[in-house]
Formats: structure tokens, C-alpha cells, sequence
């Protein structure tokens, strides 16, 4: 039974844009996956590495912790970084919102500490910037919290000339960068993690592709960590395949939409067992459905 389960950040792309008349401009975007089943729990682009890609912590009220991130620079030259805290509030579906540290309703940067914010690594070195959480001993410590570390690479802006000087011209340079974020889980020991339910489990068949949606909800006060997968068996032969495993994080009040693809299958009569299985927990839960492949 897997009961590893994580949420990463893609090595996010960050395009700076630098103008002439001393302004900078920065469109960050960021986007989070679900790890799968071969999830190494590192980030990685260009011959950089940042490792663990995510922190799932139970520090209890009036406790302090210090964490280390590994940066690896297997690049041939020399990289400089800058580390900012951001919070990220969810919707009901998933749907994130990144906010300034201290600013989110389950803000965990507000207790946290990173050094150093700005730092360089020589070409095939590697560095440890660390993290100390402290965890205020009151009633607000004892409810869930998470924020992200992004770590961004820092470019120096450069001055650039404009092909033909005027009054109307402003000359544009664009210098790609990147950045890995940290996700930093915070469940204190007096939460619930294990109310997790499953309320939805359907088919959906759209140009003769057929589609298997299963809906989870999280109804504690905890983070909880799960893994959802289907089995599919052939009533007629007995024969099991199993639809690729999903890891992910719930946070409280949070509803999940996975979505699993059925590949070509023998046509026949076929049971759909779907199961959700969250860690701390000794039972799972699991729906099923009789259904027909055509």
C-alpha cells in the first residue's frame, strides 16, 4: 500500500524584462503538479537542483525546528539566488492564489525564518540555506499552516541601447531566469488528518474516449496526504489493470478532481474499483461501478 504522498512545484520560468528607462518588470508564473508514483522528492532545470521539493512538518506549540534545502549547481557557471516567502490560499476546487508572506489565512510563513535570502553558487558546488519554523504556543498554533519558499535566480538588470535613439523609443531585453519553490506543510498534532471523504466517483465517455473522475473532500482541520488509483476488472476473464496512482495534498475545506484516462481495453463488462487511501490512516475508502466498454 503507497502511503507516500507529496504536491511539487514545476521549476518555474520567470521571464525579466528590462527597459532603457530604468523600470523592470516580472511575470512570475507558477503551476503545481502531481507527483507520481516515481516522485524522487527533488526539483531540478538547467543543471540545478533543489532537494526536498516539499516539507511535511508536525511541530507542536511553543516548539522551533530548523530545516536545511539543498541547491546542486551542475551547471558551468557560477548562479546567484534570491529566496522570498509567499503564502498561497486554495479554493474550494484547488485553484491557488499566491499572496505577499504573513497575508494568508493559513499563512506559515509568519513563523518562519530563511538563511540567507541571497546567496551564489559556484559552477559544480553545492549550498544548504536552512529554515526555522517557531511555532507560537496559543490556540494559533494548533491549526495547519503552509507557505512556499521560492528560490529564484537573480539576473543583474542590463543596460541596453536602442537601435535608433528618440523621444518615442524605449529599448526591451528580455532575460529568462528561473525559479523552484518549496512547499512547507505545517500540521500540528492536534488536527485531524484523516477525514478525508470520497463524494463523487463517475464515468464520462466524449469522442469514444472514456474518462474516470473521482471527487475527494477534505472535512478536517489537517492536511492530509493521499494517494487515489482505480482498478479495473474484466468480469469476464477476471484480468485487473490499474489506472496510474495520484499523489496529492488536501487542505482543509479543499475539494480534488482527479482524472483518470482509460486506455484501450478488450470491449466487455468491467468493474471499476476506486480507492483513496490518506496517510495516518489504517483504513481506505474505496467506491465501485459496474461499467461497459464498448
Amino acid at each position: 500500500m503507497i502511503k507516500q504522498l507529496s504536491l511539487s512545484l514545476l521549476a518555474t520560468l520567470i521571464m525579466s524584462f528590462s527597459f532603457a528607462a530604468g523600470y523592470q518588470i516580472t511575470d512570475l508564473k507558477i503551476e503545481t503538479v502531481e507527483a507520481d508514483s516515481n516522485e524522487n522528492n527533488d526539483l531540478d532545470t538547467k543543471g540545478i537542483s533543489v532537494s526536498p521539493a516539499h516539507f511535511h512538518l508536525n511541530i507542536k506549540p511553543g516548539q522551533s525546528k530548523t530545516y536545511k534545502i539543498k541547491i546542486n549547481n551542475d551547471t558551468e557557471s557560477k548562479k546567484e539566488f534570491k529566496v522570498n516567502l509567499y503564502d498561497f490560499n486554495m479554493n474550494g476546487k484547488g485553484k491557488s492564489s499566491f499572496l505577499p508572506a504573513g497575508s494568508g489565512e493559513y499563512s506559515l510563513s509568519k513563523w518562519m525564518n530563511v538563511s540567507p535570502t541571497f546567496f551564489e553558487v559556484k559552477a559544480g558546488e553545492k549550498k544548504e540555506i536552512s529554515f526555522t519554523v517557531t511555532i507560537p504556543n496559543d490556540e494559533t498554533g494548533n491549526r495547519a499552516a503552509w507557505s512556499i519558499i521560492m528560490i529564484e535566480q537573480a539576473e543583474p538588470r542590463k543596460q541596453l541601447q536602442p537601435a535608433q535613439k528618440g523621444s518615442g523609443t524605449v529599448a526591451l531585453g528580455v532575460v529568462p531566469t528561473f525559479a523552484f519553490g518549496v512547499f512547507v506543510y505545517q500540521n500540528p498534532p492536534t488536527v485531524k488528518t484523516e477525514n478525508v471523504e470520497m463524494t463523487g466517483f463517475k464515468m464520462e465517455t466524449k469522442d469514444n474516449e472514456n474518462t474516470i473522475f473521482i471527487e475527494a473532500e477534505n472535512k478536517g482541520d489537517g492536511i492530509a496526504y493521499c494517494t487515489s488509483y482505480i482498478d479495473m476488472i474484466n468480469n469476464a476473464t477476471g484480468a485487473q489493470v490499474r489506472l496510474t496512482v495520484k499523489k496529492f495534498t488536501i487542505v482543509p475545506g479543499l475539494i480534488r478532481d482527479f482524472v483518470f484516462k482509460l486506455p484501450a481495453m478488450i470491449p466487455g463488462e468491467y468493474t471499476a474499483v476506486g480507492v483513496l487511501d490518506y496517510e495516518g490512516s489504517d483504513e481506505i475508502q474505496a467506491a465501485k461501478m459496474q461499467i461497459t466498454i464498448k
